[in-house]
């Protein structure tokens, strides 16, 4: 179970720092067209649903974070309850009432929908469905089939400027990965930076759609445009409905400050900024932190053989292991000093001493660990990353 534990906790710290840079590559106001974008969302969803190791994961040892991690998950609570239960019953138990709000809002989306197709005015259009309605009172687009519903005060260079908008949603999906962004935050409500990602996907897709809407109209009509998004900026606040708040519509009422000045301060800047950070996240995508047990409570009375912490004892024709480990010595016989020799390389000796017990800080994944098992030296493969056992007791005098 460490190994679980350890690679979820590894996917949510480089998922922090994917949500981080693109948040800093949003507010630099980077020049990051869709290709850039899908490819960005792409990284950071794959990372979070799949916090599994591979054959192409590189692994790396943190033990002075990831160990006091782990001991924290793997704290006995009660008989076989550990924290990473309770954790995970949280977790759930948030997730259904999630879900459940959800669905709640979609059943809103869908009377909604059901009114204005019977009582709004139908605006011709060969390509989308558009709505005149009093229900609201904020340009938004609802439904995964992306129904664009605009309010009854707009004049006609408004209800333009509206659909311009709204279209560009439309068109590049933005009403589909708004959705499946907020599925994430359902599934991931207790990761705080999931919030942070959500608000700058919604800032992202609102300045593409602004940027698509003005693309063409001159200086003074653009004007015109940041007017009608202060105008409603303040028909948003003055909604109460709540559905125009769900994972199934757009709305303005946030970072209308930032859109404002994006547009009057138009400096993009250029995408080959983009590319190597694109590069960095794709590599973050790989890692995994581990915690490092060099010794746990499952290797209890077995030690390591090197160098600096073992000789061989050479006393007349009589072979032994002498091996110090934190002051305490181990003295065993060999009956296959050829292998242990071909192995270890230890230095032989012929008078007792006590060899220093520092052992070497390379962090293999695996470390071989010895014990007297039966009276005979025995080895077994430890997976110092995983905290487990690789192989059974191997004893050297049954070895060739």
């Amino acid at each position: 179970m460490t190994f679980i534990l350890s690679t979820l906790l590894s996917t949510l710290i480089l998922t922090s720092c994917m949500i981080f840079i693109f948040d800093f590559c949003i507010h630099k106001q980077w020049n990051m067209n869709q290709v850039f974008f899908k490819l960005f969302l792409l990284i950071i969803f794959i990372k979070l649903c799949f916090p599994f190791e591979t054959k192409l994961s590189i692994l790396i040892p943190l033990d002075k974070i990831m160990n006091p991690l782990i001991d924290i998950l793997q704290y006995k609570l009660f008989n076989q309850i550990y924290m990473y239960h309770f954790l995970l019953s949280v977790a759930v138990i948030g997730s259904i009432y999630q879900f459940a709000e959800l669905i709640k809002h979609i059943r809103e989306c869908n009377y909604i929908i059901h009114e204005v197709k019977n009582n709004g005015i139908r605006i011709e259009n060969p390509d989308y469905e558009i709505y005149q309605t009093s229900y609201i009172n904020t340009p938004i687009v609802m439904g995964l089939r992306g129904i664009i519903l605009i309010p009854e005060d707009l004049n006609k260079e408004e209800i333009d400027y509206a659909l311009k908008h709204e279209i560009t949603h439309i068109k590049h999906k933005d009403n589909l990965i708004k959705f499946t962004a907020n599925l994430f935050k359902i599934l991931f409500w207790w990761f705080i930076p999931i919030y942070i990602f959500n608000k700058q996907l919604d800032l992202y897709l609102e300045l593409h759609a602004d940027n698509k809407a003005i693309e063409n109209l001159e200086e003074h009509k653009k004007l015109d445009y940041l007017n009608f998004l202060v105008k409603t900026q303040k028909q948003a606040i003055k909604s109460s409905t709540t559905v125009l708040n769900s994972n199934l519509s757009f709305n303005r009422k946030s970072n209308l400050n930032y859109r404002i000045n994006a547009i009057l301060n138009k400096k993009t800047r250029s995408a080959i900024f983009i590319v190597p950070i694109l590069f960095i996240m794709i590599f973050l995508n790989f890692l995994i932190f581990t915690p490092y047990y060099t010794d746990s409570d499952l290797t209890k009375g077995t030690y390591e053989i090197s160098k600096s912490n073992a000789y061989i004892l050479v006393n007349g024709g009589e072979k032994q292991l002498v091996v110090n480990m934190d002051g305490e010595s181990f003295i065993s016989p060999i009956k296959n000093y050829s292998l242990l020799k071909k192995e270890t390389d230890l230095r032989e000796k012929n008078s007792l001493y006590i060899p220093d017990h520092a052992l070497d800080n390379v962090k293999n994944m695996t470390r071989w660990k010895y014990k007297d098992v039966d009276g005979h030296l025995s080895k077994r493969k430890f997976n110092a990353y995983k905290n487990s056992w690789e192989s059974d007791w191997i004893s050297y005098s049954k070895q060739n």
